[in-house]
């Protein structure tokens, strides 16, 4: 026996409300025409009358039941009606998400574009703007893997599965004499010679002249990719080391004195390209700014609490994009919503965040047109405390430097 009322079949209490103010609308509609006809020159007779409510009606009811389960947003929703059981990602987060920026189907009527998985998306997105370098690159990286190129990957869980994000960076100092590497942040593969991260990942007492130079006394920056684990030889992944010859700090990086970092951008030169395989391939950078997306994923070996250890194996988590409005008000006015996003767990029901040591690494979502590929939304920048929902981390979004990186990268 079943006693679920929601099932298929049932009418909702909103969609009660619904047909009640419709039949409300009919007679209202029929009163009102049935005064036209007493008042007008040529009347109308009442079969006639009829007729007119009847259509209005139906048209009426035709025009909301329409959008509910069309797909919306570039196919990455579907129309739902805003309840707790047929789209609760917006209904339980509708204070994270603003509802000034709620997507809606029929805003009249409550139906939002309800977030789709990833699986369940349309694949009938627009084509991509293949005038860009970094577009045209983005293919060449795609066929490099050939075991996704017919399934994307999915983040579901903690621990990244080997091959699952290589794209990842790890950027670490050697000091001088020694062999052993501290990995302090991360960061990600656009192109086989160069690695996007955080600019105060390489803020250093030495010059940068000093830091390059092999031959002078002085920590040195290491790059590593294809890595897993860095504390185990037995997991399966094939890391590739490199030297730095540069390194390009955006020209309008700043640090304030209250804590907040802008333009937090930096670019890495290796010593040579890396050698392209299933273990370590380039992401993707954004064609647009990427504010339609709730739902983000950032990878990082950092710290696992706010004065916990830092993670030798990469790890992963399902962050959620705050509002511009929340991030002023829970950062205190510490992030430029022009060039700055916040996420973090949403709820006291999740840790998720990225800590100590992610800096640099990326906050991405799937490729909209390329399996194997992922696109980088944001720079893991700063944030107050981690784990904590209530102080979201705040990023660089990528999109606002593409031509500065494309300069860089691919210029002649």
């Amino acid at each position: 026996m079943n006693n679920n009322r929601n099932e298929r079949g049932a009418l909702s209490s909103f969609e009660n409300a619904q047909y009640n103010f419709l039949w409300v609308f009919y007679f209202w509609g029929k009163r009102t025409l049935n005064g036209l006809r007493h008042h007008s020159v040529s009347r109308l007779p009442l079969d006639t009358m009829d007729a007119i409510c009847k259509f209005l009606f139906i048209l009426f009811i035709s025009a909301i039941g329409s959008v509910l389960g069309e797909f919306c947003d570039r196919g990455t929703g579907e129309c739902k009606e805003l309840t707790a059981t047929d789209c609760p990602a917006v209904f339980y987060n509708l204070q994270i998400i603003g509802f000034n920026n709620v997507k809606y189907c029929d805003e009249f009527n409550d139906i939002v574009c309800c977030p789709l998985p990833l699986n369940a998306q349309q694949k009938n997105v627009k084509p991509v703007d293949t005038t860009r370098m970094f577009e045209k690159e983005c293919r060449r990286y795609n066929d490099v893997r050939s075991s996704c190129r017919s399934t994307p990957l999915i983040v579901d869980g903690t621990k990244a599965a080997s091959r699952e994000f290589p794209f990842m960076a790890l950027l670490g100092i050697r000091q001088h004499g020694s062999n052993s590497i501290s990995w302090d942040c991360g960061g990600t593969l656009i192109h086989p010679k160069f690695v996007l991260t955080a600019a105060h990942c390489l803020v250093t007492s030495e010059t940068k002249e000093q830091r390059l130079n092999p031959n002078f006394k002085s920590p040195k920056f290491v790059v590593r990719l294809g890595e897993l684990d860095y504390n185990s030889t037995e997991d399966d992944a094939q890391p590739q080391d490199f030297q730095l010859v540069n390194y390009v700090v955006h020209p309008s990086f700043t640090e304030d004195d209250d804590g907040g970092i802008h333009h937090d951008i930096a670019l890495l030169e290796l010593d040579r390209n890396a050698t392209l395989n299933e273990y370590v391939t380039p992401a993707c950078l954004p064609p647009g700014s990427g504010d339609e997306h709730f739902i983000l994923t950032a990878a990082g070996w950092g710290h696992t609490s706010n004065s916990g250890q830092k993670s030798s194996h990469l790890l992963k988590a399902a962050l959620q994009r705050y509002s511009d409005n929340i991030c002023m008000e829970r950062l205190e006015n510490r992030i430029v919503p022009r060039t700055q996003f916040c996420a973090g767990a949403g709820s006291s029901s999740s840790m998720a965040d990225t800590c100590n040591g992610d800096s640099g690494g990326p906050i991405f979502v799937q490729h909209p047109n390329y399996n194997c590929l992922k696109q980088i939304i944001g720079i893991t920048s700063y944030g107050l405390i981690c784990g904590n929902y209530k102080f979201p981390s705040v990023y660089t979004k990528v999109h606002l430097y593409t031509d500065w990186i494309e300069q860089i990268v691919w210029g002649s």
